[in-house]
């Protein structure tokens, strides 16, 4: 259910356990490198729940981030992600110390939880090494966006024909 484009292919093939590259149908995740646009990789995402998930290490504090975007149509069938939540430990350096309006923030385990519904667009990560930055979905291994390219990486989705919900 994966399509793997560019030098990506047999890295991505090892990486996800030996998945055989095949086209993807429906719902798509599709990551590209932000300057130049190639297509580095195609993902299945559900039609009826288009979320993902970005874990990574904070780069001051060492410690994990998540955090948990849900792609949502506009009135013009535009689909755009929305940072939902984001899980960390820790405090400063970039992180939230207080919840904005509309949001909350919510002790978790051994760090915070926020909630919040803030539209990111365009979608832009920078996959930097120190960082670990994966692609996390529910049932697949997790997908180390430093190893299919240094450079940016901008994602979007596509052929989600079914929008559970529209942006305000």
């Amino acid at each position: 259910m994966i399509r793997a484009l560019g030098r990506a292919g047999l890295g991505l093939g090892l990486v996800l356990g030996g998945l055989a590259a095949v086209p993807v149908k429906g719902c798509e995740l599709m990551l590209s490198e932000h300057r130049s646009g190639r297509l580095l990789l195609q993902l299945p995402l559900d039609a009826a729940h288009p979320v993902m998930q970005l874990a990574f290490v904070h780069s001051v504090l060492q410690t994990p981030v998540l955090d948990t975007y849900r792609w949502r149509s506009d009135d013009d069938g535009r689909w755009q992600a929305w940072l939902e939540q984001e899980i960390f430990e820790g405090q400063g350096y970039g992180l939230p110390h207080a919840a904005g309006p509309g949001e909350r923030l919510l002790r978790h385990d051994r760090g915070w939880r926020l909630e919040l519904s803030r539209k990111v667009d365009p979608l832009v990560v920078r996959p930097l090494p120190a960082q670990h930055m994966r692609l996390v979905r529910s049932g697949l291994p997790d997908l180390l966006l430093g190893s299919l390219t240094e450079h940016a990486v901008a994602m979007q989705v596509r052929h989600c024909a079914s929008p559970p919900e529209r942006t305000p």
